[in-house]
């Protein structure tokens, strides 16, 4: 089922959300709305609370160049950013929770991520590239950070009437918000 995505100026997207407990039910199927949810609105990575949902979980999924061919997929439950490794390194990011604005942010090149899969295996990983890039940022929003807040001052400054109009609803996209 496909979910309305939260945008900025809501206050439940700077709440800290919880742990999910192994007996959860419907993890599967939170699971998969998460994953329509974000395909259908062209993301590369959804938090639960992005949704709506105060928990501890994330999704990631991006493709190659063939629909079919996966570039990285991740299911992330109850992760836990465990070390940051080499230089901070900026790029530029998006957030469906900030719909089309984008801005340089800067992050570690890599980390060492602890989390649960979907059928509760823990793994313990290292990951780098875009693959650190999209967990830290998904991982900031179980926190209650959105990107924004990571902008250097005067990017910030010079965001404040796109956000404002994203906080009046003054926009439109393709996907459900709320």
């Amino acid at each position: 089922m496909i979910h309305p995505i939260l945008t900025y100026g809501n206050s439940m997207l700077t709440q800290k959300s919880g742990e999910i407990p192994q007996n959860f039910p419907n993890i599967h199927e939170l699971i998969n709305d998460m994953f329509e949810t974000m395909l259908k609105a062209n993301g590369i990575g959804l938090s639960a609370i992005q949704i709506g949902v105060p928990l501890r979980i994330f999704v990631i999924e991006v493709r190659k160049n063939r629909a079919d061919d996966f570039g990285f997929r991740g299911i992330f439950i109850n992760p836990y950013i465990r070390k940051e490794f080499g230089d901070k390194v900026k790029f530029n990011e998006g957030c469906l929770s900030v719909p089309m604005i984008s801005a340089v942010v800067e992050r570690s090149a890599a980390i060492e991520l602890e989390y649960y899969d979907e059928y509760w295996k823990k793994h313990v990983e290292k990951f780098d590239g875009m693959a650190a890039r999209i967990i830290q940022h998904e991982y900031d929003h179980l926190e209650g950070i959105i990107y924004v807040e990571r902008l250097n001052p005067l990017w910030k400054e010079a965001l404040q009437v796109p956000l404002q109009e994203i906080k009046d609803k003054k926009f439109e996209v393709n996907y459900l918000i709320k």
